[in-house]
């Protein structure tokens, strides 16, 4: 509880200290979309705001800084020019002296990066010097962000780097978690986050990021799945892992030689333009064939030799399912393919609306400007168009493709400053025709029949009891109702003979009164009634 209140008063601090609460009280307007070239006041005000908030965020350390990079991930949901201070947010820090991070070493475990422990090459940390454990290890770190530190060793003769958390991490992670959550209806006020924004499902999802990237063999599976996805093509490289000597704690991993496309200078356009449309093309494939991405791919994590490229640091992936890839793939078709109605339908599928619920000649006439933007735009940045479409139509698409979007916005950064003229559409035709081909291939089709045979079989297996019980139901339904028909006969008949005994009782009395009179007239008259109903009762008692 101490360390709470503590944490607590250091986030006041420093909110005070960037003066973040008079944004509770400003009216940030949903409806008026930013440009980010624009000199505005309102635009000027926001973007104040937002530098602020992503200062403060740096500060607070290594959750809100996830935090603040998920939400730069929302464009459809949080006003834009939060989005592109968020953007921004730097995981860099001071790096820790090794004599620090030797906690992480001293757990003991066994295990490898799987989970499974391996008898004969399993390492056990603890129980000596991890200097020891490799052929060569510099202590001094090639890389430093809040949540690990990354190191240079050689383990039987090749390079690695060996990747390590920062101790006690873990918890400061938790206990921010449970402030974030806390606060989460003050960070709704202040960022402006849009009406249709579903903050528990967001803070949902932020933990499960953030604890994912805190377990390192998440990451080991990650590259393993890579590594597999580029097996047959020698022009990307996914650094190989050293699953004995990982854990949670600890990736070990081969060592990339290169330059990061970021510090990339000195070469000819030439090669600047083959570098673009390689990665570009890579990451196509990643999208659209695998369903299986790198969801952080700035130019830092992309590494560039002799005419090959490769991907590292996979802690943030992304994933596609079957229905989502599929209408991502029909958007990406409709747009290369300049049909604005399949882009229009595939679009609003992903934003789980109907025609009926917008106004579908404007919409079309939209993504016909966005269209016309993603194919002749030049140097531009395209892929936000959509989050302004989102924006415009209040559509909640779904926090797979924003994750997507702001991955795209990356690779389109990455490309464009490798080649000013590039168009991620131009080496779009390899990528879909390789997707529709594998669509509808005769394995796939194969597998489709299979899995709706065995479906029609179990139906077609369960049909005679299906029918049993439904001609059970329809006799038991008759019967119930035959029963409900002969109680409601019976009834009536009863109610019936009731009334006309009634009847010849009340004949037969008022004939016997008249009789009791003894006048001529009444008298023969109360006789023929009398005899009347006497002869009715008999009649009555016959049947």
């Amino acid at each position: 509880m101490f360390r709470k209140t503590r944490r607590y008063l250091t986030i006041g601090r420093v909110f005070i200290k960037y003066n973040l609460f008079f944004l509770l009280y400003k009216d940030i307007k949903r409806n008026y979309i930013s440009n980010s070239k624009c000199t505005c006041s309102l635009d000027l005000e926001n973007r104040g705001g937002a530098a602020k908030l992503r200062d403060a965020f740096e500060e607070l350390g290594p959750s809100f800084i996830k935090l603040g990079q998920m939400l730069s991930r929302r464009p459809d949901m949080v006003p834009r020019s939060y989005v592109i201070e968020l953007q921004k947010l730097q995981d860099k820090v001071k790096p820790l002296d090794f004599s620090q991070m030797r906690p992480s070493f001293e757990t003991g475990c066994e295990c490898n990066a799987l989970g499974n422990k391996d008898e004969h090459t399993g390492v056990n940390y603890g129980a000596q010097d991890i200097v020891e454990i490799f052929d060569e290890f510099d202590t001094k770190p090639i890389a430093s962000a809040s949540i690990g530190q990354v190191y240079k060793g050689v383990l039987d003769g090749k390079k690695v780097a060996v990747k390590i958390s920062r101790p006690g991490l873990i918890d400061t992670i938790n206990l921010d978690l449970a402030i974030i959550e806390d606060m989460k209806p003050l960070i709704v006020k202040i960022i402006g986050l849009g009406n249709n924004f579903d903050v528990d499902a967001f803070l949902r999802e932020f933990r499960e990021v953030l604890t994912s990237e805190l377990d390192y063999r998440i990451e080991a599976r990650n590259m393993i799945r890579f590594y597999e996805n580029f097996k047959d093509d020698e022009s990307v490289l996914i650094p190989r892992v050293y699953t004995d000597y990982s854990r949670d704690s600890i990736l070990v991993m081969d060592f990339l030689e290169g330059v990061q496309v970021k510090d990339l200078k000195d070469v000819d356009q030439a090669t600047r333009t083959h570098y673009a449309k390689l990665i570009a093309a890579s990451y196509l494939k990643q999208v659209y064939l695998d369903g299986f991405y790198h969801a952080d791919p700035h130019g830092g994590n992309i590494i560039v030799k002799d005419g090959k490229i490769a991907f590292i640091d996979f802690g943030a992936v992304g994933k596609l399912d079957n229905e989502l890839k599929r209408d991502m793939l029909n958007l990406f078709y409709g747009v290369y393919a300049e049909n604005v109605e399949i882009a229009s339908d595939a679009f609003l599928k992903i934003g789980k609306l109907r025609k009926e619920e917008v106004d579908i000649g404007r919409f079309r006439r939209d993504m016909d400007d966005l269209i016309a933007d993603q194919k002749y735009g030049l140097g531009e940045r395209q892929s936000d168009n959509y989050a302004k479409i989102a924006l415009k139509y209040n559509m909640s698409l779904p926090s797979e493709f924003s994750t997507l979007e702001k991955a795209l916005l990356l690779i389109e950064s990455v490309c464009l400053d490798l080649d000013p003229k590039f168009n991620l559409l131009d080496g779009a035709k390899p990528v879909i025709s390789k997707a529709i081909r594998d669509r509808y291939a005769p394995k796939k089709a194969f597998e489709a029949i299979q899995l709706e045979g065995d479906r029609y079989l179990e139906i077609f297996r369960n049909f005679p009891a299906g029918v049993n019980d439904v001609i059970e139901t329809i006799r038991g339904y008759r019967f119930e109702k035959l029963q409900e028909s002969t109680y409601k006969v019976k009834r009536y008949r009863l109610l019936d003979r009731l009334t006309r005994n009634l009847f010849l009782a009340v004949v037969a009395l008022i004939s016997a009164y008249l009789i009791l009179l003894g006048e001529n007239n009444t008298m023969i008259l109360g006789t023929i009634g009398f005899l009347a109903s006497l002869f009715l009762s008999v009649l009555m008692f016959q049947k």
